[in-house]
């Protein structure tokens, strides 16, 4: 068993049509509550279709199982049942406005979003409303730095995790000169601001030699081949790659047509890039051999987690799931959740259901110390430490399996932002 484990001490649907075909695909979270009956709402907005859903449907099984669980082996919270009101946004960010809307009338008092874009969307009137949030894709400073603090990020922000994993690289380099680094990412604000703040200042400094960045929108990616050339090009040593949902299986695709991992180049997934769902989709020929940095435990990688069995059987219970078919997402749903309701926990045992607020909630997700999920290192966050997964470790893909590399490894904090007369700053950690 590892280190980390050692420690570890023991909406409703809007159209019908929609909200039937949603039903049969995920089964019943919570009852219909009778009137007066007593209950916490907490609002996520899922993604069971459009382009991010190789990767979201996972997550968001794995959030609303989780809320399942907790009510039918727990009671809910403190006797309490958890209503997790859902809605599809379907990849399109716009959506998220309106579905923030219904669920702030609703009475959520903790909103759970996936992904970078959706936050951005809705972040000011979550502010405005005092609607603390989740961002489960990561730690993206420019969602997670606003006065007082609002939102919660799963891992610390992108300049620590991917200046750890180019770090990483470097010290597993065997030769002497500089290792060579390219990068192919999504085209989104977060990546310009992650390029800026790491190239050229900090690889140079950790001896890394950044050749060049390809960037590709979220959406409609149909073809790579002239961005995977142009960095090959460049003779990079290493290429990383960080992007979403049906992309990424364009991006292995035609890696493995280009035969890059035959001319020598080594292939890094990022944190939510390559999935278990994506090597299905593109065959383990094409994954063979691309490396990955894991935030979550997996049954192949971490099989003796001490929550694994729990989550396995959860899974094969409401989702009708193989524990082959329980991937890296599912787990990260399922954490994620697991933090917002221990956060709501604490709000009501600070203050009582009849005082519960959004407020409250922030205040006290804050305050979360030593939080066990049995998954991944005891959780504490402060308004300083605003992410809930700090350790990290590596795996390669042998026969279409990852194979764990590494044990858990503690992510170093060498960033971090801070807000001045509005404006996000990146400063390195003295």
């Amino acid at each position: 068993m590892s280190k980390v484990f050692k420690k570890i001490r023991s909406f409703a649907p809007v159209a019908v049509s929609a909200g039937l075909v949603l039903a049969l695909l995920m089964g019943s979270v919570v009852p219909a509550k009778a009137a007066g009956q007593r209950v916490i709402k907490i609002g996520y907005v899922c993604a069971f279709t459009g382009p991010l859903a190789t990767t979201s449907v996972p997550v968001s099984r794995g959030m609303l199982d989780y809320v399942r669980w907790l009510n039918d082996e727990k009671g809910g919270i403190n006797g309490i049942k958890v209503q997790a009101m859902w809605e599809d946004y379907g990849g399109a960010a716009p959506r998220t406005i309106p579905i923030h809307k219904r669920m702030a009338q609703a009475g959520v008092v903790f909103e759970v979003q996936l992904e970078e874009g959706a936050l951005l969307a809705t972040l000011p009137r979550m502010v405005a409303d005092e609607m603390p949030g989740m961002y489960v894709a990561g730690g993206a400073p420019v969602t997670l730095r606003t006065k007082p603090q609002w939102i919660v990020g799963s891992a610390p922000e992108f300049e620590n995790v991917y200046g750890f994993i180019a770090k990483w690289m470097r010290e597993n380099w065997t030769e002497r000169r500089p290792m060579r680094l390219g990068w192919f990412a999504i085209d989104c604000p977060s990546v310009r601001e992650l390029y800026h703040n790491l190239v050229p200042s900090y690889m140079n400094e950790i001896g890394v030699e950044h050749v060049g960045l390809e960037l590709a929108p979220i959406f409609g990616v149909i073809d790579t081949t002239v961005e995977w050339l142009r960095l090959a090009a460049k003779k990079p040593d290493w290429i990383m790659i960080e992007h979403a949902g049906a992309s990424v299986a364009v991006m292995i695709k035609d890696a493995a047509r280009l035969g890059l991992q035959q001319k020598g180049i080594r292939l890094m997934s990022g944190t939510i890039s390559l999935q278990e769902e994506q090597i299905k989709e593109v065959g383990e020929e094409a994954a063979e051999g691309w490396y990955r940095a894991n935030f979550e435990p997996t049954p192949v990688t971490y099989p003796d987690c001490p929550m694994m069995k729990t989550v396995l059987d959860a899974a094969r219970r409401y989702r009708g799931l193989k524990p082959e078919d329980v991937g890296l997402t599912y787990f990260k749903g399922w954490i994620a959740s697991a933090v917002a309701c221990e956060g709501v926990r604490l709000a009501v045992e600070e203050v009582g259901l009849e005082n519960l607020t959004g407020r409250a909630v922030r205040d006290a997700v804050f305050g979360i110390r030593d939080f066990d999920t049995g998954l991944v290192a005891p959780i504490t966050m402060t308004e300083d430490t605003w992410f809930y997964n700090r350790h990290m470790y590596f795996v390669r893909v042998e026969k279409g399996k990852f194979v764990r590399l590494t044990d858990w490894i503690e992510v170093p904090l060498v960033f971090h932002h801070v807000v001045i007369d509005g404006e996000v700053h990146t400063e390195r950690v003295k």
